[in-house]
């Protein structure tokens, strides 16, 4: 039998069964009424009505073609591995959006099921868990991953399969240009400008001998070929180091020996801290050292000796909220409520790739990805979220991003991040 031929077959079934019902229902009412009291009729056909009511709304829910009784959203962060220490955290961010949701009744009272995958910080497992959310769990929807590594070995099968992806966090700039007007989505900006936003402070704060010092990753690489369109003729040498030997004693006296007057470095927090500790006793922390978000967090402060080293020589750029956005601190007011902590880094940007999601699948009112994917374009014409205005470009882009400009300080024994200005 033809899965057409099952459908008609099951639907027909339901159809009969209600009819059954109905007349057994009605036979049993009429046959019943003379034995009724008057008093007793008007609760009787109350409770009646209330019952098919209820059982209509059950199976219109139950047997709706469209969207299904409980709407899965998968998400793929990375909760071991190198960034491990920061998915955590973010994952917060889409299970507060995904609980709001259902306290208010879900979408058309369907609840949402939230499904959380772990990438390692690591392409091929993490392709092996969007397989799974998509072909065992059937999710339409995926918010993550972390890293721009991961993402890559995504795109194409998110293409093939037709799901939408939406990462917080994954900045490499080759992302719009190896999955153009597709359906991949970041509600963060391209390193493009964060690229940009480096090479500016550098130039702003006098260098004219920059060595560039990066981890050997889309991530790393991307920000590199950014920066150097700013910086010109002021760098005098690249390096790309391969971030999982954590020993960086080779490339850090390549930087001593050109002796620069500024780096622009570009880690995540297990190398960065060796890179930094071992910078200090290299005694390099008399130059500037210009850094991207991969470093930003109180774990980079677990080892004391980095934390020395950032207070003493590095500054750096995170994107941000626009500054004084009213739904930011909305948002950092509930995430506390609900979490007793103030959110991370990118918790707020998976906060609003959720929300966004979610609205597209109302929008859509299909469990559809190519349905999904055209409302979610809709919904980020006005979609005012925890970060500002998320409106995407033809590629799934954000058209715009704040960078915060922080510094690392020491008061009463204990190291902290301060804004110290922001980009552009």
């Amino acid at each position: 039998m033809s899965g057409k031929s099952k459908a008609i077959s099951t639907s027909i079934a339901l159809i009969a069964i209600v009819v059954i019902a109905l007349i057994a229902g009605a036979a049993g009412y009429y046959t019943g009424q003379a034995a009724i009291p008057e008093a007793y009729r008007k609760g009787y056909d109350e409770g009646r009505q209330a019952g098919l009511t209820e059982g209509r709304q059950r199976a219109l829910q139950e047997f709706s073609p469209i969207l299904p009784i409980e709407i899965k959203v998968g998400c793929i962060m990375s909760l071991t591995g190198l960034l491990g220490p920061m998915g955590a955290s973010i994952v917060k961010g889409v299970q507060l959006a995904v609980d709001e949701v259902n306290s208010r009744g879900g979408i058309a009272g369907r609840r949402i099921v939230l499904i959380v995958e772990d990438d390692g910080t690591d392409p091929t497992k993490g392709l092996e868990a969007l397989k799974k959310l998509v072909e065992v769990d059937g999710c339409q929807v995926v918010i993550g991953p972390m890293a721009s590594g991961v993402l890559r070995a995504m795109g194409s099968y998110t293409n093939e399969h037709k799901v939408v992806l939406i990462s917080p966090s994954a900045t490499a700039p080759y992302i719009t240009t190896e999955f153009p007007d597709d359906y991949v989505f970041r509600t963060v900006g391209s390193d493009t400008l964060q690229g940009k936003a480096l090479g500016e402070l550098l130039v702003k704060r006098g260098t004219s001998k920059v060595v560039i010092l990066v981890m050997n990753n889309p991530y790393g690489v991307g920000i590199m070929e950014e920066s150097k369109k700013v910086l010109g003729t002021s760098v005098i040498k690249t390096i790309v180091y391969d971030y999982s030997k954590l020993d960086f004693t080779t490339e850090l006296q390549m930087v001593k020996d050109l002796k620069p007057d500024g780096v622009l470095y570009v880690g995540y927090y297990e190398d960065g801290k060796i890179m930094l500790r071992q910078a200090l006793e290299m005694g390099l922390d008399n130059i500037l050292w210009v850094c991207a978000e991969g470093i930003y967090g109180d774990p980079m402060f677990e080892d004391p000796a980095a934390a020395e080293f950032m207070s003493r020589a590095c500054i750096g750029t995170r994107p941000v909220a626009p500054v004084g956005l009213k739904s930011y601190e909305v948002f950092k007011s509930k995430f506390r409520a609900k979490f007793g902590e103030d959110p991370s880094m990118y918790a707020d940007t998976a906060y609003d790739a959720t929300v966004m999601a979610i609205l597209a699948i109302a929008k859509a009112g299909d469990y559809n990805g190519t349905k999904i994917r055209e409302a979610l374009k809709d919904v980020s014409q006005t979609f005012m979220g925890a970060t500002g205005y998320k409106l995407f470009d033809e590629n799934g882009d954000q058209l715009y991003q704040v960078y915060e400009i922080w510094d690392v300080v020491k008061k009463d024994g204990e190291y902290k991040f301060e804004a110290i200005g922001y980009w552009p």
